[in-house]
């Protein structure tokens, strides 16, 4: 049986989500703005149809059909907080929308706020009670919710409507196939198919029918189908690989598993059932490797930590068994089978005393679940029949690598801003203005945390230029604090430290020199730090240990903490300035401070309005520190803002 596979199954039926062509679009001043938006929509180039429809609401915030288009861009960004968003504003201004409400519907199903989709389609109903994209979007999500009988009866309805295309047929088979009605769940599936002979969808569902009717042959054949139709479909590969299991066809299961931890990389059941194909192989490293990729990618999945204590114990790794199951109690503290385990494991390692306390209890919890026994040893499960079947993510980054949403990246915070002094685009640059303001030298200060916008002859150039001005001119602080931003642009830090203190010393309250002294102290450290790990990797491989060089000016002047104090007189000087609070925030970040980090961002925020890059690293630590809400709704308002990075990191957090 693979009950547990149909929600997953679900996610890949298309939504039937509407893009309307309202006649008020195209009446409107600024004509050519919406226009190209439009045309970018209907290309799929969500991101350039953002930036425009973000500029056309700036212009006419009242117009609700933009605030539905840019919904719209969102949902094809995965964007689904903000594709919700963006429909309820729509709604406000025009209540008397049915699509709006349908879109809503979808983008709230896929938020799993199933109660606030049936009431947005019930409204789409009293509208256009006959709409049958209506009925077939509300039985997919009564599907989702196990109603099967109310999933019956839209579907019946929609087929009524003459609703086009197979999808009706597939969501009916399923429901079909949930009240184990599976002749008549493959008449639909057959129906569908008949419609579209490369539904990979209707396939895949007559797949899994023939699963609860124990025919795996049937099964592995409309899987294999699929496979046919698409190669990248990783949800028939994984299907494939539990049903051979099944035969049992170890070596053929594991080759579909390698498959799709190669096109999915982050779907922790994937590697999960691997590892239990492994163990039947008697390859413990390769499962103690898979069930290590589980704990990552789901910290808090119990079994990963307690099978892999059991390999390690096999191994006579028994300090790292004994970390395995201190975890798996920390997860599950009435666990009894773990409590017995980790007995054994302490009497291998001769804590005589800890072990008898773990006897005790799992005596203790034995007797107590005599009467509902819930441990894996009193019902004799082992590895093999313990195979998952659970629901994932099973999307492919390569099926679709112009999606900006499924391109692969390395999650860091973005870097620190930086004073810069020469031309740039301006995408790539910021302005702060400090006109009237105490501490500063100029009217607009021009940031960027981009590296090597500056060519190093130009560099050189304005460098000599400098230098024979401060030759020249005595007590001058903006020409020293000038040489010192370019040449920490030519990471001679060193030298660039001396002039910002040069600056200081002709004025103490030269704010951008603490700001730039800070960020220039904070590269210098990250620079030795990585010299430091490459010097000890090179000790590993070739010999003997390499003391370090030691630090400019000495290892107690450049830490992180003296970093922060920069920024704390920064922010000081001038408490608006956003960007000494951004900068803080970085460090903090680096240093582990997640909370202080936090904190900056925040105020950063504050004080700099529509601060992108603020609002992306704040959504990451609010998801490290496991706030999803907030951090996918800080990456969404950073996405929105033209943070890119942020559809990545959220179609990986916010949406599983």
């Amino acid at each position: 049986m693979v009950k547990n596979a149909l929600p997953s199954f679900l996610r890949s039926l298309q939504w039937g989500i509407l893009l309307l062509w309202p006649a008020l679009l195209f009446s409107q001043p600024d004509i050519n703005i919406k226009q190209a938006a439009v045309t970018n929509l209907r290309n799929g180039d969500f991101l350039q149809a953002l930036e425009k429809l973000n500029l056309a609401i700036q212009q006419e915030p009242a117009l609700s059909d933009l605030w539905f288009l840019r919904g719209y861009a969102k949902y094809g960004l995965d964007d689904y907080l903000g594709a919700e968003q963006d429909y309820s504003r729509s709604i406000e201004l025009s209540p008397y929308m049915t699509d709006v409400f349908i879109n809503r519907a979808v983008v709230r199903s896929q938020l799993s706020n199933h109660k606030g989709a049936l009431e947005d389609y019930a409204r789409a109903l009293e509208l256009s009670p006959d709409n049958p994209d209506i009925y077939v979007n509300r039985a997919r999500t009564n599907l989702f919710l196990k109603k099967y009988y109310s999933s019956l009866i839209d579907c019946n309805k929609a087929i009524l409507l003459k609703v086009p295309g197979e999808t009706v047929y597939v969501i009916r088979g399923c429901a079909r196939q949930g009240i184990r009605r599976y002749e008549e769940a493959l008449e639909d599936l057959n129906q569908a198919i008949t419609i579209n002979p490369q539904s990979v969808t209707a396939f895949t569902q007559r797949g899994l029918v023939w699963l609860d009717l124990e025919k795996p042959d049937s099964a592995i054949r409309d899987f294999t189908r699929v496979l046919e139709i698409d190669s990248l479909n990783t949800f028939a590969l994984f299907n494939r690989a539990l049903t051979l299991s099944k035969k049992p066809d170890p070596a053929a299961a594991l080759r579909d598993l390698d498959q799709v931890v190669r096109l999915s990389p982050y779907n922790s059941y994937a590697y999960y059932n691997r590892a239990i194909v492994l163990i039947s192989l008697n390859d413990k490293k390769g499962a103690i490797r898979d069930f290590t990729y589980v704990s990552r990618l789901d910290p808090k999945n119990i079994m990963s930590y307690y099978y892999r204590s059991r390999l390690k114990k096999d191994l006579k790794d028994y300090q790292g068994a004994l970390e395995d199951l201190d975890r798996t109690l920390e997860l599950l503290p009435e666990y009894a089978d773990a409590y017995y385990d980790r007995y054994e494991i302490k009497m291998k390692l001769k804590d005589t005393k800890g072990a008898r306390e773990d006897y005790r209890k799992a005596v203790e919890l034995a007797e107590k679940n005599h009467y509902a026994p819930d441990s894996l040893r009193t019902k004799k499960k082992d590895y093999y029949e313990s195979i998952t079947k659970l629901s994932g993510d099973f999307d492919v980054a390569s099926r679709a690598p112009e999606k900006i949403q499924n391109q692969s990246i390395e999650i860091h915070p973005l870097p620190l801003f930086r004073v810069f002094l020469g031309r740039a685009d301006f995408s790539k640059v910021k302005l702060y203005d400090a006109y009237q303001k105490k501490h500063y030298y100029g009217h607009i200060v021009v940031l960027s945390n981009q590296e090597d916008l500056m060519e190093d002859s130009l560099i050189l150039l304005e460098t000599a230029r400098l230098t024979r001005k401060i030759d020249t001119t005595a007590g001058d602080p903006v020409s020293h604090f000038e040489r010192g931003v370019l040449l920490a642009s030519a990471r001679n830090y060193t030298a660039a430290l001396k002039d910002f203190d040069a600056t200081l010393q002709i004025d103490s309250g030269f704010l951008l020199a603490w700001f730039s002294k800070a960020n220039t102290r904070y590269e210098l450290i990250r620079i030795i730090r990585s010299q430091e790990t490459l010097q000890n990797e090179i000790t590993i491989m070739t010999g003997p240990v390499r003391t370090p060089s030691p630090l400019p000016g000495g290892n107690l002047e450049h830490t992180l903490d003296a970093v922060l104090r920069d920024y704390d007189k920064v922010i000081l000087l001038d408490p608006s300035f956003p960007y000494g609070h951004y900068n803080r925030g970085v460090v903090n970040c680096m240093m582990g401070n997640y909370r202080d980090a936090e904190t900056d961002f925040t105020a950063a925020i504050r004080a700099g309005g529509n601060f992108a890059e603020a609002f992306y690293n704040r959504g990451l630590i609010r998801i490290l520190l496991e706030e999803n809400g907030s951090g996918c709704e800080d990456l969404s308002r950073a996405g929105e803002l033209g943070i890119k990075e942020a559809y990545q990191v959220m179609r990986r957090y916010c949406y599983k």
